[in-house]
């Protein structure tokens, strides 16, 4: 058993005022740039699926092979809330941030005291540029920072619970941390490695004793990581929590060398000194590859400095080798899956920001001593208090701890800068807006900006009538109505028209009427070209002496029309294939005259609905 050596502190240290500077500008960050973010990829299909699911069904449904009642609990709680504001979300994420910074703060001080240089790897694990879009991106977000906050607890209770004659609150409360984690991503089993280093290191004894004490720390943790991982898997076969299948798959050697090394070399050692340097490509956190040159030069750096751990510091080669174990299963479960086969994975920063806090935990234990450690006891060889050697070296952790730190609040807002011109807040703003104003127009059912949700990657999910769900709207979507309207590139309402015609009706007869459509009969009108299945746009011109009902029918489709009296124009969609355009009137209405017909796509114009 150890004791907690008594610590004296002063009320007001710099460690604390450090601490809330770093508490201010996280939190003011983060909100920042959440506030300025809004729902993004992944984002619309969870809040759609709220209203397609029952909530046991929705909490517990898989992604991609990931179990996150956590997630999807809070996703259901804000859209039932407040409905598409992301300004809730950017306040939900910024708690979380903050809370992960708190825990961490906490943990490292039961290890290692109050000192002043902590503040540098929780500066490094709160607002590295690495956490740029992760952090604010709703659905990378919750997998992200409940993960670090629960890491955070984990070291801290277990740290308590070594330190404080191992009380059983302290067990207790490591297990609930440890469960939040795996209620919010399955990936949480991860913390077991960070875990089990700092099990070792605060233990007591050498050797056998150090090892005997680690195991028996971690027997309930692991218990529980085997419950949690026998259920996991039996229902993923199985089915019974719906979790949909990620293929994973054997690779090459040659899949391996070259995923790690484009990892490494773009945003894993980048990110230790400060970066990622390069340049934002999308707002899904792809970074361009690294200039050679960057990349000689910090690798040669970064090797400089473990060789000097290794030689210097005791506990040096546990925790690299805690932080390799982290980074090889985070990166290995990327290369066995499907995700591989994505161009540009391995430059996705999303896929390395869960090592930052482990990889915070030992830059920690790399440069401070622990409270178990008497003075002189970190090193290898006995240290002198004073001398030449120990200022030198303390000066040049600090000044790249200063450099590191500039280089992060430097690449921090060059990257921001990038990222905001993709920002989907400005266009989700806007068609909120305007729709929640419109009352019950008929819509264009068109589908959203591949900067807020790609058609491409996630199709039906795409289209404004299935985004807009949430809102419970009366709108009309893709309704028949002499006005229609959609969204134009910014997002705001505009009348819609039909543009980029594909075919027109050949020039009729009857000069007067164009094409008379007497009641109950049935007039096929001509077009100038057939038409492969698509969604067109119809515009048809007609007149009428009284309102009256009437159906468009094309090869395999029927659209029922009420027209109204006079000379007008109706807005229609059509799915399908058309070689044939064919009109027919009610028996008990009049006739009509349909004197031009239009088949293109649907384009917003500048003209607003409202005037």
């Amino acid at each position: 058993m150890v004791a907690r050596p008594p610590l004296a502190e002063a009320p007001i240290s710099g460690f604390r005022v450090g601490l809330l500077v770093l508490v201010l500008v996280t939190a003011a960050w983060r909100w920042w740039t959440g506030w300025h973010w809004s729902w993004f990829a992944d984002d619309w299909f969870y809040l759609e699926q709220t209203q397609e699911m029952g909530f046991v069904e929705y909490v517990f449904q898989g992604y991609n092979s990931h179990l996150m009642p956590g997630q999807f609990l809070l996703t259901w709680a804000l859209t039932a809330v407040a409905p598409l504001d992301y300004g809730w979300a950017a306040l939900v994420l910024t708690f979380f941030a903050v809370a992960s910074l708190l825990a961490w703060a906490a943990a490292l001080r039961e290890m290692f005291g109050e000192r002043l240089r902590l503040l540098f790897p929780l500066a490094f694990l709160s607002l590295s540029p690495l956490l740029l879009l992760p952090s604010i991106w709703w659905a990378s977000a919750l997998q992200i920072l409940p993960l670090q906050l629960c890491m955070g607890l984990c070291v801290l209770f277990v740290s308590r619970y070594l330190l404080r004659g191992r009380r059983r609150s302290d067990m207790i409360w490591l297990l609930v941390s440890y469960g939040a984690g795996l209620f919010f991503w399955q990936k949480a089993l991860l913390v077991m490695i960070p875990l089990a280093l700092v099990a070792w290191v605060m233990s007591p004894g050498q050797g056998r004793t150090r090892l005997v004490s680690t195991v028996r720390v971690l027997a309930l943790p692991t218990a529980v990581s085997a419950a949690y991982t026998a259920v996991y898997l039996a229902t993923r076969r199985v089915g019974e929590l719906a979790i949909p299948r990620t293929e994973f798959g054997a690779r090459t050697a040659a899949d391996w060398q070259r995923f790690f090394t484009a990892s490494a070399q773009d945003v894993g050692v980048p990110t230790l000194f400060g970066g990622p340097f390069q340049r934002l490509s999308d707002a899904w956190d792809l970074y361009d590859p690294a200039p050679p040159m960057l990349t000689a030069a910090l690798t040669g750096l970064l090797l400089l400095l473990v060789v000097a751990a290794l030689a210097i510091r005791r506990h040096s080669a546990p925790a690299l080798a805690c932080v390799l174990a982290y980074t090889t299963v985070n990166w290995g479960l990327l290369v066995t899956s499907a995700r591989f086969l994505h161009q540009g994975t391995e430059g996705m920063g999303r896929y390395s920001a869960d090592i930052l806090p482990v990889a915070a935990l030992v830059i920690a234990l790399l440069t401070t001593r622990t409270v178990v450690e008497p003075p002189g006891g970190a090193t290898r060889r006995p240290a002198p208090a004073s001398g030449a050697v120990p200022r030198l070296g303390g000066a040049g952790l600090a000044i790249l701890a200063i450099v590191v730190t500039v280089a992060m609040v430097g690449v921090n807002v060059t990257a921001w800068r990038t990222a905001r011109e993709s920002s989907p807040r400005p266009w989700v703003d806007a068609v909120v807006a305007d729709s929640t104003r419109a009352g019950g127009a008929a819509v264009v059912n068109t589908l959203s900006p591949e900067h807020v949700l790609h058609p491409v990657i996630f199709m039906k999910y795409a289209e404004l009538r299935r985004m807009l769900a949430p809102l419970d709207l009366p709108l009309r979507f893709d309704a028949p109505s002499d006005l229609l309207v959609m969204p134009d590139g910014t997002g705001r309402l505009k009348v819609a028209e039909v543009a980029n015609l594909a075919a027109a009706n050949v020039p009729p007869t009857n000069s007067r009427c164009g094409f008379l459509v007497d009641p109950g009969q049935r007039t096929e009108i001509p077009l100038t070209t057939d038409l492969y299945p698509w969604g067109w746009g119809v515009r048809m011109d007609y007149f009428a002496d009284e309102a009256t009902r009437a159906t468009v029918t094309t090869d395999h489709e029927a659209v029922e029309l009420s027209l109204d009296a006079g000379l007008n124009a109706v807005h229609f969609q059509v799915t399908d294939s058309v070689t044939s355009f064919e009109v027919t009137v009610d028996p008990d209405g009049g006739p009509v005259c349909v004197t031009r017909v239009f088949v293109g796509t649907f384009s917003a114009t500048d003209a607003s609905p409202w005037g």
